[in-house]
C-alpha cells in the first residue's frame, strides 16, 4: 500500500511529567521541554505539507491535577502567547483552538482568541489545539448546539453531527499518535477517530523528533485501510 500524506494527523502529547522525573527535574521542565517539542512538531509538519495538525494540550480532566501545577503549566502557557508564539506568523500556520475555551481563566482565553484572530487567513497548517478539551464533552456540546439551533424533534444524522461539532470544517484525522507508549485514547476526539489509524510511540513527548513524526507518517503510509470493506490488495 502507499497512502497519500495525511490531511490531519492528531497527537496526544503523553510523558512530560515522567519525563521531567525521569532527569530529576521539577514537573513544569517537562511541560516545558514538551511545548518546545510541540513548536518544532508544528512547523516541521507545515514543511511536509500537512494541511491539519491536532494537538492533546490540557483536558478537562486535568484540572484534577495539583493546583500548584495547573497554576504553573497556565502560566506557561501565558508566557507561550506573550513571547514564542511568533513561529505561528513566521510560517504562516493558523491556530484553531478546540474545546471549552470560555471556562479557562479570562486571562489565558483573551490570549487564546487573540492568537486565533491573527492568523485567522494564513494557509499554513491548521494547528488545532484541544486545551480544556474532552471528547465526551465535545459530543454533548455537539448535541446540545443542535437541539438549541435545530429543535430537539430534528432527525441527528452525520453531515448534521459534523457541523456542529468543534471540526465542522476539518477531514477526520486519518493519523492518530500517541507518546509514552499507552495505547489508551485518553478521551480524545472520540467521535472524529472512529477510522483512525493508531501509532504508539515508547518515546515520551519531550523526546519525539522530527523523524519520530516522518516514521509514523511512513507506517500510515504502508497500511492497508478497509474502513470496514474488504482490503484494497485483494
Amino acid at each position: 500500500m502507499n497512502n497519500p500524506l495525511p490531511n490531519h494527523i492528531a497527537i496526544i502529547m503523553d510523558g512530560n511529567r515522567t519525563w521531567a522525573k525521569n532527569n530529576n527535574l521539577l514537573t513544569i521542565k517537562g511541560h516545558e521541554k514538551g511545548l518546545d517539542v510541540a513548536r518544532e512538531v508544528c512547523i516541521h509538519s507545515n514543511k511536509l505539507g500537512i494541511k491539519n495538525l491536532t494537538l492533546y494540550a490540557f483536558s478537562i480532566q486535568n484540572w484534577t491535577r495539583p493546583k500548584v501545577e495547573i497554576d504553573a503549566l497556565f502560566n506557561l502557557f501565558i508566557d507561550f502567547f506573550d513571547n514564542k508564539s511568533k513561529f505561528f506568523h513566521d510560517h504562516k500556520l493558523k491556530f484553531q483552538p478546540i474545546g471549552r475555551i470560555s471556562e479557562l481563566p479570562k486571562k489565558i482565553e483573551s490570549k487564546v482568541l487573540s492568537l486565533k484572530a491573527s492568523t485567522k487567513d494564513y494557509n499554513g497548517t491548521s494547528i488545532n489545539v484541544a486545551i480544556n478539551y474532552g471528547g465526551r464533552e465535545e459530543i454533548i456540546d455537539t448535541v446540545n448546539a443542535i437541539v438549541t439551533k435545530k429543535g430537539a424533534k430534528n432527525k441527528i444524522n452525520e453531515d448534521l453531527f459534523k457541523e456542529n461539532s468543534y471540526f465542522p470544517n476539518t477531514p477526520d484525522p486519518e493519523l492518530l499518535i500517541r507518546t509514552a507508549g499507552y495505547s489508551r485514547v485518553s478521551n480524545f476526539l472520540l467521535w472524529h477517530i472512529a477510522y483512525s489509524e493508531i501509532d504508539i510511540s515508547d518515546k515520551l513527548w519531550p523526546e519525539f523528533t522530527q523523524k519520530d513524526l516522518e516514521e509514523s507518517i511512513q507506517r500510515y503510509k504502508s497500511i492497508d485501510r478497509k474502513f470496514g470493506g474488504s482490503s484494497k490488495n485483494g
